[in-house]
């Protein structure tokens, strides 16, 4: 069972850990089915990053659960966001459309597509991103569901 927890300050202090992040990933989703939550994690470790203008220390939580989850939590000390204001306004399929070709705004809906479940604090400064490890995974079968907690 894989477990542990990285913190790093800045992205040159991530870019070094990345590789040993994406090895794992394969070793648990399979080479052919991590591609999709490789890129999930780096989204939601550059919205941390964007976030964290003070340098503060982003956790980075890695495990995989007793019933064959993988679970990932992202954790910076910035000011957070209304995620259910961001979650409308990307549902709304005109600026979704809007956004496909900008350079940014699209972390949430690619991160969404990758896992099976996205849990946000309510600061919206926390993420915990679940997939589920099965033998054969298809990769982006069905829509993630959203949750915000107090």
């Amino acid at each position: 069972m894989c477990n542990y927890q990285l913190r790093f300050r800045t992205i040159e202090e991530y870019c070094a850990l990345r590789c040993a992040i994406k090895k794992d990933i394969q070793k648990i989703l399979g080479e052919e089915n991590s591609f999709f939550m490789e890129v999930a994690i780096n989204e939601a470790v550059n919205n941390a990053l964007r976030a964290n203008d003070s340098k503060e220390v982003i956790c980075f939580n890695l495990r995989v659960s007793a019933n064959n989850r993988l679970i990932i939590r992202i954790k910076d000390h910035g000011e957070g966001f209304d995620v259910n204001k961001a979650w409308m306004e990307l549902s709304n399929s005109d600026l979704f459309e809007d956004r496909l070709f900008n350079e940014s705004g699209r972390g949430l809906s690619i991160i969404h597509l990758a896992v099976d479940k996205m849990v946000f604090n309510k600061k919206g400064n926390e993420l915990l991103l679940m997939k589920y490890i099965t033998p054969n995974i298809n990769s982006v079968t069905k829509k993630a569901s959203i949750e915000v907690f107090a």
